[in-house]
């Protein structure tokens, strides 16, 4: 009779037990041990930031191509098989072709090839600046504290000079502004609106000599490249907005301020020194002296690649329709001064994620009703292009596109550097807590993600879903091509960390329990959507809605 008792609990046990293993073998398989040799590979240093157009961005192609065959997932491009190349046109800074050139009255041509960078559209192959130059120091006006440079100051129609921050001593404290050591008169963009009330025709920022910095490349190397190139998929550059309408921002190598000064007699770290003495402007007509900047751009075509896979459903009515997995692949490249922005978060955590979801659906005894589709992106880092160009070029019909998952830095959790850093912006999930973007557009879609999240014991933090909301987190990674077709799309962070965009963001900072977890939330929301057995209805489509705007 205990034997039988025993008997009968095993058979309970066993009846009950089998269905979870079933549904769960694919889950099971996604380890953190499997994830790490991808991160390894994907996240090295001879890889060199995959950065889109190199060499490193075109062997983690290969190693994702490669990949995908050996999982057995089905190719849909013909000769292509896995791979599917776009162009990006590109025009970029030709600096040996561009200068500035400077005339006064009582020298010859003074010519200057150090870099400058208009805060501009570079849609023109040819720019030309040329006027008049008046000295405008710090470029302050400031009724309430009465310091203003540009009394008796005429700039209507002139180029006008000014330099960053403000009157300070050499501890860095502010002489005329209360002190500290930081207020809002130190920005150029807090000394912008008045000077373009004044209607010049450019303003030239230079550097101040006390910050110790010559030029924007020892500032920020993101935003060099960024005002230095411009791409696009038609050849046609950035769009303009009604901010280019404005007089031209360039921002100039200190070197370039001092010989548009030479005629005064002083250079600017000279200037600087006698402003910061007297605690009052000094800002002049540099009368005589005539400036030219002739900017030069140059043509490339970059043929890049996009990889997809696909694993074709069980259910002869469904499976046509496709659930689409989709990560970027690319980074940052170089800092130039011999460090690589790896981008083990941002983006190879997702991109290994997607090879682990692959495995885990393959794993199954047999797939879902629908199709699963695998899609990693290039060109996310420069403008969201490969998610773009497949949009609007799919390799399956757009409509066929049920739902997309797309996961994008998902290899982090908060810890004390975060915690610590100041970096401000930073919006970095504690364990068991993801930022989740989309399901707007589909009530089944998020009931679903909601679902799975319960089950996981996960929090799903909603916060930057807003789609009005001032940081536009919907409109800035790759779902939002899919989404503007009106395709339900989910998209899944741990958000943003110190590390972010900069070359510490390295394999050895993954907590690989979390990325694990993540990588197994993802699966399970789209093993759901594809084998829900009715229609994935859009209810809220966003062609619907009223405001689809949005940028990076």
């Amino acid at each position: 009779m205990r034997n039988l008792f025993r008997a009968g609990q095993l058979l309970l046990i066993i009846a009950l037990v089998l269905p979870l293993q079933a549904q769960k073998k694919g889950v099971s398989s996604i380890q953190s041990g499997d994830l790490k040799p991808h991160m390894k590979f994907l996240a090295s240093d001879e890889l060199e930031g995959r950065e889109t157009g190199s060499r490193g961005l075109e062997i983690a192609a290969r190693y994702l191509a490669s990949q995908a065959e050996g999982l057995g997932l089905e190719s849909v491009n013909g000769e292509e098989g896995y791979f599917q190349h776009y162009v990006i046109h590109e025009k970029a800074y030709d600096r040996e072709n561009s200068k500035a050139v400077i005339t006064t009255a009582g020298h010859d041509s003074l010519i200057s090839r150090d870099p400058f960078y208009f805060f501009s559209s570079n849609r023109e192959d040819r720019t030309v600046l040329e006027g008049e130059v008046v000295f405008a120091g710090y470029g302050i006006h400031d009724v309430e504290q009465d310091y203003n440079d540009f009394k008796d100051l005429d700039i209507e129609g002139k180029i006008v000079l000014i330099m960053s921050r403000a009157p300070m001593d050499e501890k860095g404290a502010e002489l005329r502004f209360g002190g500290q050591k930081y207020s809002g008169m130190m920005s150029f963009r807090s000394k912008l609106p008045y000077i373009y009330s004044q209607n010049p025709k450019a303003v030239l920022m230079a550097y101040d000599p006390k910050s110790g910095m010559r030029s924007l490349e020892e500032v920020s190397a993101g935003m060099t490249d960024y005002l230095s190139r411009s791409r696009s998929l038609d050849g046609e550059g950035r769009e303009s907005s009604p901010e280019r309408a404005r007089p031209l921002m360039v921002t100039i190598h200190r070197n370039l301020a001092d010989l548009i000064l030479r005629e005064s007699g002083k250079n600017l770290e000279e200037w600087q020194r006698e402003i910061d003495r007297d605690l009052t402007p000094h800002s002049f007509p540099l009368e005589g002296t005539a400036l030219r900047i002739e900017l030069q751009m140059k043509h490339t075509e970059l043929v890049v690649p996009n990889i997809f896979g696909l694993i074709e459903g069980s259910d002869p009515d469904l499976k046509d329709e496709v659930v689409l997995y989709m990560a970027h692949f690319d980074h940052l490249g170089t800092d130039g001064k011999g460090g690589v922005y790896n981008g083990a978060d941002d983006n190879a955590s997702g991109t290994a994620g997607l090879i682990e979801i692959a495995q885990a659906f393959k794993n199954e005894k047999k797939p879902p009703r629908r199709s699963v589709g695998f899609l990693w992106v290039s060109a996310e880092e420069i403008g969201l292009f490969g998610s773009q160009y497949f949009a609007d070029h799919p390799l399956i019909p757009i409509d066929n596109i049920a739902a997309v998952i797309n996961l994008d830095m998902i290899g982090r959790t908060k810890n004390l550097e975060d915690m610590q850093s100041g970096r401000s912006g930073l919006t970095i999930s504690g364990g068991d807590t993801v930022k989740v973007i989309g399901g707007l557009q589909s009530s089944l879609v998020m009931e679903i993600n909601k679902e799975v999240l319960e089950e996981m014991g996960m929090v799903g933090n909603y916060q930057y879903n807003d789609r009005n909301h001032p940081d536009r987190y919907f409109y800035r990674s790759d779902h939002i091509n899919f989404a503007r077709k009106d395709i339900p799309v989910l998209f899944y962070s741990t958000g943003t960390h110190r590390d972010y965009h900069t070359v510490e963001d390295t394999e050895d900072r993954l907590d690989y329990n979390n990325f694990e977890k993540m990588v197994r939330m993802g699966y399970l929301v789209g093993d759901r959507l594809a084998g829900y057995n009715g229609p994935i209805e859009v209810d809220n489509p966003m062609s619907d809605w009223e405001d689809q705007s949005g940028s990076r």
